[in-house]
């Protein structure tokens, strides 16, 4: 059986799909939260939205690396608003996408070890949670404010690596518990799921 094979088995598992869907769109809105796209102000417009004048000109403006400038805002309820960035929101689904596969691979993963999920299950689903954490570390730090300056600093200095590093070590978690999922256990779990469907 082919990883393919093997992919299109988890993505067709419906437990495995939920949590993976779950934990993809907590991570997309915490992303955009970490980053400053998704916050709360005090304003009392509601579903309205705003396209900045000079879009054009800073669509692609970066003020740190992996960082994209705002070109509109919307205005959803109770002062929360939406800083719209494609490029940001680009590069959130695909890092979401990442987590979302990672994510259901490990609970597939769980649920074809039941024996031994603490060895199994759980040696993929620990780095899946996190690697999507990687990305945003900067600015968790930065919030921490005075206190950590010199901690903030050095994430400051590496923030460039820390994406990329994420998106690879995902990519081969992803990787790894696909090559390493036995195939009998996963005809013995989707024999059994069959039979109670």
């Amino acid at each position: 059986m082919s990883n393919m094979d093997k992919l299109r088995l988890v993505m067709g598992d419906r437990n495995a799909r939920r949590y993976g869907l779950i934990a993809a769109t907590a991570y997309f809105l915490i992303y955009l939260w970490s980053i400053g796209n998704l916050t709360r102000i005090q304003m009392p417009e509601v579903l309205v939205f705003k396209v900045v004048e000079n879009w054009p000109d800073i669509i692609l403006r970066q003020p740190a690396p992996y960082l994209w400038e705002p070109v509109a805002k919307f205005y959803i309820y109770g002062g929360v608003v939406l800083f719209i960035s494609p490029p940001n929101i680009t590069l959130d689904l695909l890092l979401s996408a990442l987590v979302y596969i990672n994510i259901s691979l490990a609970f597939y993963s769980y649920y074809i070890y039941p024996l031994r999920p603490g060895v199994i299950g759980l040696i993929s689903l620990i780095p899946s949670l996190f690697t999507g954490f990687a990305c945003c570390v900067p600015t968790i730090f930065l919030t921490l404010g005075a206190v950590s300056t010199s901690f903030t600093a050095f994430f400051i200095s590496i923030r460039q690596y820390l994406l990329p590093v994420s998106v690879l070590i995902m990519l081969f978690n992803a990787y790894w518990t696909i090559t390493h999922m036995d195939w009998e256990m996963i005809e013995i779990y989707e024999t059994e799921k069959a039979d109670d469907s």
